[in-house]
């Protein structure tokens, strides 16, 4: 009788567990991208965090510049760190290095070498250019005062808007393929789009037997396809 019991009280309890372990799954239904896709504006400080859809908003973060000011991002990438309040509104912080890009008005943007880069996600593989950008400071004029005293945030903050604005300088870029499966960035050349076809072997084996001057005019093509084959998945809107 009491062999019996207890194997009931088991019973009992792995059907809760695997009821638990359904319902968990299916909190988060996933779908597959698309380009209507829509990500959440913040920062991400990790990949995982980007997969999830769930950045840091942005107020969180503690700055005197208004959310969403065009000098906003580029004044808050000047610092060595990022303060802000977690989600039990403690005061905390994170290197601005370290952050793994962040979305600005649905936009996606990648940090590479200390500078955000704009980057329109294809799939799993993406090709972009990567520029470097640099922030320059930059006093108004005194004829320029209209420009600093005519929002309501303004009269928030203070009557006269700071003297000054980064103005954001951008040289000439280099073309890039960034893998978003194992968040690595490569040069955009056939080797580089050559490892990371390797986990496809089917495509792999086709695009080996390429000459090289046929899998430089075709790189397009194979992401395209491997894209095509490795669909990324976000969690449901």
């Amino acid at each position: 009788m009491k062999s019996l019991l207890t194997m009931l009280i088991l019973m009992l309890f792995q059907c809760t567990h695997h009821l638990v372990t359904a319902q968990q799954t299916e909190e988060i239904p996933m779908v597959q991208y698309s380009p209507d896709y829509v990500f959440k504006d913040g920062i991400y400080p990790n990949i995982e965090t980007f997969m999830a859809n769930d950045p840091i908003p942005f107020p969180r973060i503690v700055s005197d510049r208004i959310v969403y000011d065009k000098e906003f991002l580029d004044e808050l990438l000047i610092k060595e760190e990022i303060v802000l309040y977690d989600e039990a509104g403690v005061r905390a912080s994170i290197k601005t290095e370290d952050i793994w890009g962040c979305v600005l008005h649905g936009r996606l943007h990648i940090m590479i070498g200390n500078r955000l880069h704009r980057i329109i996600l294809q799939g799993s593989i993406s090709h972009f250019i990567a520029s470097a950008t640099t922030n320059e400071k930059v006093y108004y004029a005194d004829e320029d005062t209209a420009k600093r005293f005519t929002t309501t945030q303004d009269l928030y903050r203070r009557f006269y808007r700071d003297e000054y604005f980064y103005r954001s300088v951008t040289a000439e870029g280099e073309l890039c393929l960034f893998d978003i499966e194992s968040n690595t960035l490569r040069k955009y050349d056939p080797a580089a789009l050559g490892i990371m076809l390797e986990r496809d072997s089917a495509l792999f084996s086709e695009y080996k037997s390429l000459r090289n001057k046929d899998k430089k005019k075709r790189i397009a093509e194979f992401i395209r396809r491997y894209n095509s084959r490795h669909p990324l998945y976000f969690p449901a809107q």
